[in-house]
């Protein structure tokens, strides 16, 4: 495990070592916890604008848009009828 040195604001600090003691950890378990939320809500937002992107670009493409009203229109045609429990062999 690799030992990091940070300085706090002297409330985040109080804050940080209340909490804590409320949620019977260490701070420095807080603080990893936290981390990992952070980080994780950070991939998340980055996942999101990235999807956000792919999608406009999607959008501009008239390929995407030909091929996307070609799966419309196939998933709107009617199934062959299949004769019941045909799965059942």
């Amino acid at each position: 495990m690799a030992a990091i040195s940070l300085k706090l604001p002297d409330d985040l600090a109080r804050e940080s070592k209340q909490v804590a003691e409320r949620l019977g950890i260490s701070r420095t378990e807080l603080i990893r916890q936290a981390l990992r939320h952070e980080l994780a809500a950070i991939e998340a937002r980055l996942e999101r604008q990235a999807m956000a992107t792919a999608f406009a670009a999607m959008r501009d493409d008239p390929r995407y848009m030909e091929h996307a009203e070609r799966l419309d229109e196939g998933l709107a045609e009617s199934l062959v009828a299949e004769p019941e429990g045909w799965w059942q062999g």
